[in-house]
């Protein structure tokens, strides 16, 4: 029996498990955006919240009994340093970092994650169209649409995405890991404080995580799975498949033979 070619492997195990993680919260925000419109949208407002979004109306109460005059303020930064305008940017200036060093790929990847973090703000707030909470409530305006929640979207996709690239360059073990936690723990509060200022339910946030990290997870699947396939500067690019290995022993043993130094025949 013949092994497979390179070209029909199954991919390796960061891809399998990135694309599972994929599918899996790409399925969570299916289901919880079913009953966004079944026991909300539908219902015709909040006071008719069931199922999944029972909880919302009790976790967005506490969390408005919890306001202080430091809180309130905290929350207005974060809100601001987290928004689609600051990750727009942030994300602009990390794609031109990466071009200059000569980085394509990874610019790409990137570019790809935020235009398909906007994809998924504009789409799923226009076809959803659920209504923010009530206005006295809110302690800012905020005109758009509720669900999904487009700063917990853009700032969970350029965070993820920028911690994806950058991570992996740091050597020091605790230093990745102390960074890992600052980038999880800004996002997390970026939502925190979208449900603290009462402009969004906290599946608003909930949804946009899912959507968010899925996304995030199918770009660096299919990022991953292209590393694994010659580019058109790669040697062996022109070659079909099955002649690699071939090509590559050939290679090896030219290699090797112009290493060999001549044999002086003439000493005695």
């Amino acid at each position: 029996m013949s092994s497979p070619s390179p070209s029909t492997k199954p991919g390796p195990p960061i891809v399998r498990a990135l694309a599972l993680t994929a599918a899996l919260l790409a399925a969570c925000f299916g289901v919880l955006t079913v009953n966004v419109v079944v026991h909300d949208v539908r219902a015709h407002g909040a006071e008719d919240h069931s199922g999944i979004l029972a909880a919302d109306p009790q976790i967005s109460g506490w969390a408005i009994e919890q306001r202080t005059t430091v809180l309130t303020t905290l929350a207005r930064i974060v809100s601001t340093v987290g928004d689609t305008l600051s990750m727009t940017i942030l994300a602009t200036i990390v794609c031109a970092l990466l071009l200059r060093s000569g980085d394509r790929a990874r610019a790409a990847l990137v570019a790809a994650a935020g235009l398909g973090a906007a994809v998924i703000v504009f789409g799923g707030k226009r076809l959803i169209g659920r209504e923010r909470p009530p206005a006295a409530d809110r302690l800012t305006y905020e005109p758009s649409l509720s669900y999904p929640s487009g700063h917990a979207v853009a700032s969970c996709v350029v965070i993820a995405i920028c911690a994806a690239v950058f991570l992996p360059r740091i050597t020091r073990l605790a230093v990745r890991i102390v960074a890992g936690l600052l980038a999880a723990a800004f996002v997390l509060s970026v939502g925190w404080s979208r449900v603290y200022l009462g402009v969004h339910w906290p599946t608003d946030v909930l949804g946009a995580w899912c959507a968010s990290i899925a996304w995030v997870s199918f770009c660096l699947a299919v990022f991953h799975y292209r590393q694994r396939i010659p580019g058109p500067d790669h040697p062996d690019a022109a070659l079909p498949a099955t002649s690699r290995p071939a090509a590559a022993g050939l290679l090896s043993t030219r290699v090797r033979a112009e290493r060999t130094p001549p044999v002086n025949h003439d000493v005695p």
